[in-house]
Formats: structure tokens, sequence, C-alpha cells
């Protein structure tokens, strides 16, 4: 109540002064903690491969700091298609290198595959994208669609 009436009691000119005076520590002090609040939530991700592994893609990715971080998500595309799909979440295991074999990508010809890591951190995701040129032999797409059979 006495913030809004301020300037009757001690002028315009003073008024601003004085808040001025009192707000720019607080201002100061706002933007340190929360610059470093939102540093803290950042994520420093070392890498992040994709390597063909015969008819299937290897997925590795290694994180400096897993602090805050609850799980990741990875999802996938062609080179044709125009939206994501899912592929798998894994909950953060407390390690900082990660691998995933995507093994579903059979009967596939020649494709460009786009790969995007989601890191759930704070209630936040950061995203991180990657793609590959794959070009597995009909041996390899048959081989994959075998095993694919026997799959759960």
């Amino acid at each position: 109540m006495i913030v809004l009436f301020w300037p009757l009691f001690v002028g315009r000119k003073n008024a601003l002064q004085l808040m001025f005076k009192f707000l720019t520590p607080l201002l100061l002090l706002f933007l340190i903690f929360g610059a470093a609040k939102l540093q803290a939530q950042n994520v420093l991700l070392n890498s992040f491969e994709l390597q063909a592994d015969g008819a299937d893609i290897m997925i590795s990715w290694e994180i400096q700091d897993e602090k805050g971080v609850a799980e990741y998500r990875i999802f996938r595309r062609f080179e044709d298609q125009s939206t994501l799909t899912h592929v798998v979440t894994l909950p953060n295991n407390k390690q900082s290198y990660y691998t995933y074999l995507d093994n579903n990508i059979f009967k596939q010809q020649p494709k460009i595959l786009y790969y995007e890591l989601q890191i759930v951190v704070n209630g936040q995701i950061q995203k991180f994208s990657q793609s590959l040129s794959h070009n597995p032999t009909s041996i390899q797409r048959t081989w994959g669609s075998i095993k694919s059979m026997f799959r759960d």
C-alpha cells in the first residue's frame, strides 16, 4: 500500500531515486541466482553418435553431469517421413555413457535416418539431433526380418 502512494510522500524525483537505490541490488541478486539456476539445468552432452551395425543402428551418448536428469528418450524418422517415431525411453541409471541398439529398422531400403535424443532435465526437455546414411545389404535386411520374427 505504501509503495503505491510512495511518490506522494517523498516526491516524484526522490521516489525514483530511492526505488532505484533499493531495487538495483535485488535485481542483481535475482539475475545472478536466476542465471545460476538456468545454467544448472543445461546438460553438457560430450558425444551423441550413430553407427551402423549390420542392419541395425547403435546409438550412443555420453553425459558429463547427470544432475537433474530424469530420463532419456530416443526418436527416429526416415528421410521420407515428416514426423518422429518414439523408439525407446531409458531411465537415468547414474552412468555417464549409454548405448541402445535400434533393431527395428529391418526391411528398409537404403535411407538417411534421423535420430533425436531428448533428455528430460528438471521437467524440461533438451533435444539433440544426429543423422546417418544407412545402406544395409539385402542379406542384412533379410537377417533383420528373420530376427524380428523371434522378438518379444
